[in-house]
């Protein structure tokens, strides 16, 4: 028997299948590349612990917890951003790694293991009362060599972050060791600079960074806040 359709009824069933046909974009997903992945991990953590640390979720006076806090942060993101039964992320503090002939333990480090995928994080918080701004700078640059060679080692990227109340690090120098190792808001430190320490103290500290940088810093209340990325064109 065979079923006869009206005019109205086909025109129906051709606008049916014509939107059966149209092509929908897939949902927001997290990547699926791990490195990526990592990427948005550390980025958003840095955001939520700002975010903590202007609204007075946590007394940070010290660079330990503002090292602590931060980890948390991290740890739990990265475990949210764990999609799978095989994704397995991890971090670490105080990670031993070789410098040249020098072993240098850094801050943090956060990986998915299974994919040899792995972040190396240090952290700076200085205040005005401590002082000691020469060896705060200095320090800064030794730490950003650091993870230069942190990522010539297997890491992916890495970060450098630093919160201040001192505006002896944002504002340039005219004289002394602000001048060789400038950390004021706009400066591009170029790379392959040879810098020396020439502080008591720093006197045999040598510095010369593989990249350029520049020291962009933020400002809520008396607080500052920087954020350097390390070789982030591994991303590309």
């Amino acid at each position: 028997m065979s079923l006869k359709l009206s005019k109205t009824q086909s025109n129906a069933i051709v606008v049916l299948m014509s939107k059966s046909l149209i092509v929908l974009p897939p949902p927001d997903l997290i990547p699926p590349d791990h490195t990526e992945r990592l990427r948005r991990i550390v980025d958003e953590s840095w955001k939520i612990f700002q975010s903590h640390f202007i609204n007075g979720r946590h007394s940070i006076l010290k660079e330990a917890p503002f090292q602590h806090h931060f980890a948390s942060i991290i740890s739990t993101v990265g475990a949210l951003y764990c999609v799978s039964r095989d994704d397995r992320f991890f971090l670490d503090l105080e990670t031993k790694c070789q410098i040249g002939l020098k072993n240098k333990f850094l801050d943090i480090t956060c990986s998915f293991s299974d994919r040899d995928v792995k972040c190396a994080i240090e952290l700076k918080f200085k205040t005005a009362q401590q002082g000691a701004q020469d060896h705060g700078r200095i320090d800064t640059y030794v730490d950003i060599a650091a993870l230069e060679a942190a990522c010539e080692s297997g890491y992916k990227f890495g970060r450098f972050y630093m919160i201040t109340d001192s505006s002896v690090y944002i504002n340039q120098s005219v004289k002394g060791v602000g001048t060789r190792f400038c950390m004021h808001h706009g400066h591009r430190v170029l790379p392959g600079q040879k810098l020396k320490g020439e502080s008591k103290g720093r006197e045999d500290v040598e510095v010369a960074l593989g990249s350029a940088y520049q020291f962009n810093w933020t400002k809520f209340d008396k607080w500052h806040f920087l954020e350097l990325k390390v070789k982030e064109d591994t991303l590309k």
